[in-house]
């Protein structure tokens, strides 16, 4: 039965159908194909990879890339006859590289190349290419993109799964069989076409390959720099140095250095050719001391990473770095400089690195002698960031990153070792514990704590004359507060304590005996109720003498401070069981 008829519409566009995995060409890319198609019929020899061993029987087997030429000649020797090349290239059972290639040498008599198909692949590359036959598409694409230094490795990647190996560079292709035994010309062809500036270093009987900034004795003998380098020793010789400064000017653009490498090789397996170590420790690390063990394995971690390409190259001399000093086991890291965790190297050479003043500094190196003996002794280290924020690490070390500045190295030692650093200092026991613990509840920039610390220790050298008594109830552990409040910053100060709503009727009280006993009881008469005034009144006698003999405190000398401060002991007793 006929099937309805077509409507065309006026001005309706006609549409164009193209086969998938196709594209229309311009000019250039016609003449391209053209080009490599003749070069491929006038000379299909040169699009074969040469042999570079000789082929021996495996097991009683023909060796396999010698057995795929051999069908690739029959089919070089036939390609005058198209009929019959038409016939090999859609061959059941013939080889498949060969049919491949009997399917390009096919399309070599075309004229026409305005339509052709595109292959694609993330390892291999992109390349236009005419299809014939029942070839695969890749096999096609590498035969007939011969120029193309990766891709025309593609044809023979069954032959690699096998064991054999290619290598390809701007200048040959060849096989080595099943040993990977790269031509002197590779290596020297894949350097120049990286992203890298090398420098061939010959002067020694080793060739070797750094960039700028190495010095290649210290690369033969894997003697660590202030730079740090990846290095790569080949099997066949040559070594190769990439400077840690160069991996990381890696632009958008640029391919890893490790992929280049790979790719210019089949089956892409580096291990077989080369060994890839990194060399790097922190600057000053004593050189007999041998590098951590922790820190080796963090590397090759790493370095496996980066060859499992899951590792970004513009990072990798970072996380390595950052890595092996996870791993240090002693001393001091600043930034990439490790100093030992002595008295005289903390004072001399580590605190004069952070951001400070000379008394910061100061402060800073006697923190960080307690916080070394306080790491020793629990085994347990720290790293400190450029924000002051602490994290736990699992080596007796200390890391302190870059730009960390003194402010933030006391601000995050100051609660477990501010008061024995104070001590360290030249405080006494009494004003050290005083100065931290007024530091630890109102803290303050530590430039402006120093700066006002003359005037600190003479308030703490003050405080501290009068006894240290404890387990006082809250009421007269109030009124001690008052009472020294006032002798030392004075009445106002003391008075805005006392005129606030207290919590109890008992503070409340404490607070109108202190008010009446230095008479700044008048007008404040509405701030208590009844009750808390007529227990102050009978408080504040005591009271006054309480105040008194702080003042005879404070004007004491060192031979009769002793008997007032037994003096005020016994008048807090007293208060104790008075308000009780």
């Amino acid at each position: 039965m006929a099937g309805p008829s077509q409507v065309e519409f006026p001005g309706k566009k006609k549409q164009r159908l193209q086969m998938k995995g196709t594209k229309k060409t311009n000019d250039a890319t016609s003449k391209k194909i053209q080009r490599s198609l003749t070069h491929l019929y006038e000379d299909p020899w040169s699009h074969l990879p040469d042999i570079t061993y000789s082929p021996v029987s495996k097991f009683g087997r023909k060796d396999a890339v010698q057995a795929t030429i051999k069908e690739i000649e029959k089919i070089i020797h036939k390609k005058f006859d198209k009929k019959w090349l038409a016939k090999k290239m859609m061959a059941k059972r013939a080889d498949p590289v060969a049919k491949a290639f009997a399917g390009s040498l096919h399309a070599s008599f075309d004229t026409d190349f305005s339509t052709v198909g595109k292959f694609s692949s993330p390892s291999f590359g992109t390349a236009a290419y005419v299809r014939r036959g029942d070839g695969k598409p890749g096999y096609m694409a590498g035969i007939q993109n011969f120029s193309h230094i990766t891709l025309r490795m593609l044809p023979w990647e069954e032959h690699a799964k096998r064991g054999y190996y290619f290598f390809s560079w701007d200048g040959g292709f060849v096989s080595t069989g099943l040993h990977p035994n790269p031509p002197q010309e590779w290596l020297a062809d894949v350097l120049n076409r990286s992203r890298f500036d090398f420098v061939c270093d010959q002067s020694s009987d080793q060739e070797v390959w750094l960039t700028d900034g190495l010095e290649a004795r210290a690369i033969i003998e894997s003697q660590s720099n202030q730079l740090g380098y990846i290095r790569l020793k080949f099997h066949h010789g040559p070594i190769v140095a990439i400077g840690f400064d160069q991996l990381e000017k890696a632009g958008k653009k640029d391919s890893a250095f490790i992929h280049h490498l790979a790719l210019s090789m089949l089956p892409p397996l580096l291990p077989s050719i080369l060994d890839i170590t990194a060399i790097w420790m922190p600057n000053g690390w004593p050189a007999n001391t041998a590098i951590p063990k922790a820190a080796l394995d963090a590397i090759d971690e790493v370095l496996d990473a980066w060859q499992g390409l899951t590792m970004n190259e513009g990072i990798l001399s970072q996380v390595i770095m950052e890595r092996v000093i996870a791993a240090v086991d002693s001393g001091i890291v600043v930034h990439h400089d490790w100093f030992a965790d002595d008295e005289s190297t903390i004072r001399n050479d580590v605190a004069q690195r952070l951001q400070g003043s000379d008394e910061e500094r100061n402060l800073c190196a006697c923190i960080l002698i307690e916080k070394m003996e306080l790491i020793r002794t629990v085994n347990e280290g720290v790293t400190i960031d450029s924000k002051g924020r602490t994290t736990e690490r699992d080596s007796p070390s200390l890391y302190l990153r870059e730009h960390v500045s003194c402010g933030d190295l006391l601000s995050a030692f100051w609660e477990d070792c501010g008061k024995a650093a104070l001590v360290r200092f030249g405080l006494t026991e009494q004003e050290s514990e005083l100065l931290w613990i007024e530091q630890l509840e109102k803290p303050k920039p530590f430039g402006k704590f120093l700066k006002s610390m003359d005037e600190a220790r003479s308030s703490a050298r003050q405080r501290a004359k009068f006894p240290s008594q404890e387990q006082l109830s809250p009421t007269v552990e109030h009124l001690q507060f008052l009472v020294i409040q006032s002798l030392l910053n004075g009445l106002g100060s003391a008075e805005q304590h006392a005129t606030k709503r207290a919590p109890s009727v008992e503070l409340a009280a404490a607070s109108w005996s202190w008010l009446v006993a230095v008479g700044r009881a008048r007008g404040q008469e509405w701030h208590f109720d009844d009750l808390a005034r007529e227990r102050g009144n009978v408080w504040s006698p005591m009271v006054k003498q309480l105040f008194e003999c702080g003042q005879l405190i404070l004007e004491s000398n060192d031979e009769i401070l002793v008997h007032q401060q037994s003096t005020w002991e016994s008048i807090i007793e007293e208060l104790s069981t008075l308000t009780q």
